[in-house]
């Protein structure tokens, strides 16, 4: 199987997922102890040693999250698997929302993507997915899908992470887990919402991690519209 590369950022990022109830119901069945199995997860795949401490930028040692700036917490380049071949990038944000969101045949006809064509095992999957991360900065929507599988928020941020999900389960299904599915969500939730899952991801960091209120106000809110 092919992995993802690793950098800070997939590991900040999934323990925010741990902290919202959605990805613990995801996970529910999966692991016997959240942080602990996290990080057993993390270390087959080289984002943590299970035995080392993790450290940040500044040398501090952190419990369970490195300290980060605001630079190094979003994803940079063409992601592997699947960027070049839909032609987005995360130094290109606004681009690619139109680009992934547009896969999103279940809000948009013309798009490629749609939930009643996905195998059954897919369908599950999906679901699973969609309703373990959530557009809720936008429109308050609590999860990408409703049960049934179908759009639970019509934004195109929203419609880009379901046409995404969609997308890797079809095309990626023998190279991503559901797990890896959902950290690609995520980093670009992040880059969609920098300012609200940045400011989520300095409430994890210890004190006198250097990240300040002023630097936080400087983000942008939203990239896109709604």
């Amino acid at each position: 199987m092919k992995i993802l590369e690793s950098n800070t950022i997939v590991l900040v990022l999934s323990f925010l997922l741990l902290g919202t109830t959605a990805f613990n119901i995801f996970l529910q069945g999966e692991i016997s102890s959240e942080l602990s199995s996290q990080k057993a997860q993390l270390s087959t795949v080289g984002l943590v040693s299970a035995t080392t401490p993790v450290t940040g930028t500044q040398g501090s040692q952190v419990q369970g999250s490195p300290v980060i700036s605001f630079e190094e917490f979003l994803p940079k380049g063409v992601p592997p698997v699947y960027g070049q071949e839909l032609g987005v990038s995360f130094d290109k944000p606004v681009e690619s929302l139109a680009v992934l969101s547009a896969l999103d045949g279940d809000l948009y006809p013309n798009g490629k993507m749609k939930f009643s064509q996905l195998s059954e095992q897919n369908k599950q999957d999906y679901i699973k997915i969609g309703m373990s991360i959530a557009c809720e900065y936008c429109c308050g929507a609590t999860s990408l899908i409703a049960p049934n599988g179908q759009p639970a928020c019509g934004c195109a941020h929203s419609a880009a992470m379901r046409g995404l999900a969609m997308y890797l389960l079809e095309n990626h299904r023998s190279e991503l887990t559901n797990e890896q599915i959902l950290e690609q969500l995520t980093l670009w939730k992040t880059m969609f919402f920098p300012k609200q899952m940045y400011e989520e991801a300095v409430q994890l960091q210890a004190a006198g991690s250097g990240l300040t209120p002023s630097v936080i106000d400087q983000v942008p809110d939203m990239v896109g519209g709604c």
